[in-house]
């Protein structure tokens, strides 16, 4: 196993997961609809989980490593600092589930490369966990915004049709 490398990776994952509760608690308290409200919340309670089995995951596999893992590699920042330092007008859910969605696709793939370089490793194991998560949390805010936008599908499924049934 390549301990500096892992260092890296795990570094970069709590400071992007830390950043992620960060963003989702804001977005939760600036959200007015009261069931959004809920998914951010559990969003953001959902990014200190994966902060949690990161840094047990650090602790487990490099138990002479110093104590705090992170410092800095702000992925939900940037979204920030392209909104002008500012949380989008929650006005503008769409604006903010969109971020969000293009975040954890970030995410999604960083840990699938990370599951790819420690692949017999127990860190690859919580690499792929982590990377099924991030997918699950892209699923559950494409269901939100294709209902926002009333495009017809919900959870990648068609709700209706115009079509009718077919024998």
């Amino acid at each position: 196993m390549d301990k500096e490398k892992l260092i890296r990776i795990i570094k970069k994952a709590v400071q992007a997961e830390r950043d992620g509760n960060h963003f989702y608690s804001e977005v939760a308290e600036a959200t007015r609809d009261p069931k959004a409200k809920k998914m951010f919340e559990q969003l953001a309670r959902d990014e200190l989980y994966h902060v949690q089995m990161i840094e047990d995951l650090y602790h487990d596999l490099l138990p002479d490593a110093p104590e705090d893992p992170v410092k800095g590699f702000p992925i939900f920042e940037k979204r920030k600092r392209e909104l002008g330092g500012r949380l989008p007008d929650l006005g503008n859910e769409i604006e903010v589930l969109q971020k969000a969605i293009e975040d954890e696709k970030e995410a999604r793939d960083f840990y699938g490369k990370a599951a790819g370089s420690f692949e017999s490793d127990p860190a690859g194991e919580v690499f792929a966990d982590l990377m099924e998560m991030e997918e699950g949390h892209i699923r559950l805010l494409q269901a939100e915004l294709d209902f926002m936008e009333k495009t017809g599908f919900y959870f990648d499924h068609m709700e209706f049709t115009v079509e009718g049934e077919r024998d």
